[in-house]
């Protein structure tokens, strides 16, 4: 699901070029920071994933917004059992094979987000406050991300072209040494097996370290990955390509709500529902008729989802309206001891 572009696209760029199989094993939004190719990366065979995912494989339908096993986190003491109660962290099973098949041929709307008027995130947002997670009590060495992506795929063959929609499955580990492991499945498969990547220290994409948690040092770490001086946009694409890979605590929650809220020219949505029918608000940012959309937890500040949508055709496309080409769901945001399945 990877596949490092510019920072900046024309939308034609977005939409309506050529894929290779290499371009669609790594599919990622061209103005986004994606999954880095690793130097030194260990690749599993095919037999061996799909045993290791079968294995760990549940009857869950997550993307209903089912949750699988919940994981534990350390006792609370009698001073926090007073405390309003926390929903618990859930972090749901690895699709089989056959439900990721399942899941990619359930008919889809492509149509973008419809989303309530708007108003200033700057003033909106001052009413949101990032509260606990379940997941803020689990410890471990690595940010654990597990998301679904549908992402478009257009190929042109003389003068016509084609646009179909790639569901990928990826369960990430990162280390704050910027090593960590993949695993990545996809449907259609085009005949490419499942991949597991691991990665060493450096080797992952992106700044070294958590993500900040202080509103300065945030502004930092996006910057290094979407430079701000391309606009809110640029804001937008770079918290995901933060939050792609890493688990936010309260504090750095807070900080990305901050951040949001200070940036000229993002707008505010009321109430907004995610592709696991989770019930957000929006935050979101539009250039050259490109809209990107966060959708927010509003009760701990987590991100639920990423749209980026074409509002308009691009010049040449056989598209007659808008469509949305890039959909990240994220199931979960935790830490983990090992980067394992186990």
């Amino acid at each position: 699901m990877t596949s490092p572009p510019p920072p900046t696209a024309s939308p034609s760029h977005l939409t309506s070029r050529k894929l290779t199989v290499n371009n669609l094993r790594h599919l990622r939004p061209p103005t986004d920071k994606p999954h880095p190719v690793g130097r030194r990366a260990v690749k599993v065979t095919a037999a061996v994933c799909a045993l290791g995912l079968l294995a760990i494989a549940t009857a869950i339908p997550i993307w209903t917004g089912t949750a699988g096993p919940t994981q534990s986190a350390p006792s609370t003491s009698s001073a926090t059992a007073s405390q309003p109660a926390v929903a618990p962290c859930l972090s749901p099973a690895a699709l089989t094979a056959a439900q990721l098949k399942a899941r990619a041929q359930q008919k889809l709307d492509l149509s973008p987000t419809r989303l309530p008027a708007s108003s200033p995130a700057g003033q909106a947002l001052t009413a949101v406050a990032a509260g606990p997670s379940g997941c803020d009590a689990i410890s471990g060495r690595f940010a654990y991300v597990h998301l679904l992506q549908w992402a478009t795929d257009t190929a042109i063959a003389g003068n016509s072209t084609t646009t179909r929609v790639v569901l990928f499955e990826e369960q990430r580990w990162r280390a704050d040494d910027a090593s960590g492991r993949v695993v990545r499945s996809r449907y259609p498969t085009d005949q490419q097996p499942t991949d597991d990547s691991t990665y060493y220290p450096g080797e992952l994409d992106g700044p070294i370290g958590p993500i900040a948690a202080d509103p300065t040092a945030l502004i930092a770490n996006i910057d290094a990955t979407q430079p701000r001086f391309l606009g809110p946009t640029a804001v937008i694409r770079g918290l995901v390509s933060l939050l792609g890979w890493r688990t936010p605590n309260q504090a750095a929650r807070t900080a990305i709500l901050t951040v949001l809220r200070d940036t000229p020219g993002i707008a505010y949505h009321g109430p907004v529902t995610d592709r696991a029918g989770r019930t957000g608000i929006g935050v979101s940012a539009t250039a050259d008729d490109i809209r990107f959309l966060l959708i927010l937890n509003p009760t701990t500040g987590e991100l639920l989802a990423y749209e980026r949508a074409a509002l308009t055709p691009p010049p040449g496309s056989d598209r007659t309206g808008p469509l949305v080409d890039d959909y990240h769901l994220f199931l979960v945001h935790t830490r983990a001891n090992s980067s394992s399945n186990s």
